[in-house]
Formats: structure tokens, sequence, C-alpha cells
């Protein structure tokens, strides 16, 4: 039973239109989140730090992840925190 105050979060799709060696194009960003707004907010803070390259970003659209690009990310991060489990017992056992 879900309780009254419990956020649901999905996975997001937030694409931008970005200026990238003088050529506009699209360029997309995976979000995990409970709105829309935060995934807009989180994509355009991603896309402003961690990029560089791009200039003249533009925000495009917003949709829900498919249930397939959903599962592929949540693997994806399933992998992620099983590696870096690894990483730590071996660093512990050194």
């Amino acid at each position: 039973m879900m309780m009254k105050n419990e956020l649901i979060t999905a996975w997001y799709c937030v694409t931008f239109m970005v200026t990238e060696n003088a050529e506009r194009r699209e360029y997309s960003i995976f979000v995990g989140s409970s709105s829309e707004m935060e995934a807009v907010v989180s994509a355009t803070a991603g896309l402003c730090k961690g990029h560089a390259e791009f200039s003249e970003p533009a925000f495009k659209s917003i949709r829900i992840a498919t249930y397939g690009e959903a599962e592929s990310l949540d693997a994806e991060l399933d992998a992620i925190a099983e590696r870096e489990a690894k990483e730590l017992e071996e660093e512990d056992n050194e």
C-alpha cells in the first residue's frame, strides 16, 4: 500500500537543441525524477555542468521513458552498484 506522501519516481527523456561544432542538433538526457519540472531542471543542470562543448542549449521536449528504456536504465544502475560494491569489498580485503 502506498503512503499518502510517498513520491513516485519515473524516468524521463529530456531533449534539448544544442550547438556543437557550429551545428545545431538534438541532445537527449534520461533523468529519474518525481515530476516533469524536476526532470527538466536536473537535465538542464547536467547539460550545463557536463558538456562544455555545447552552446546555446534550448529546451525542446520531455517525455516519460518507455518501459524498455526504463528497464535498461535500471539494469545499468544495478550493474554500476554491483561493480562499486565489489570494488569496495576488494579494497577492504587488501
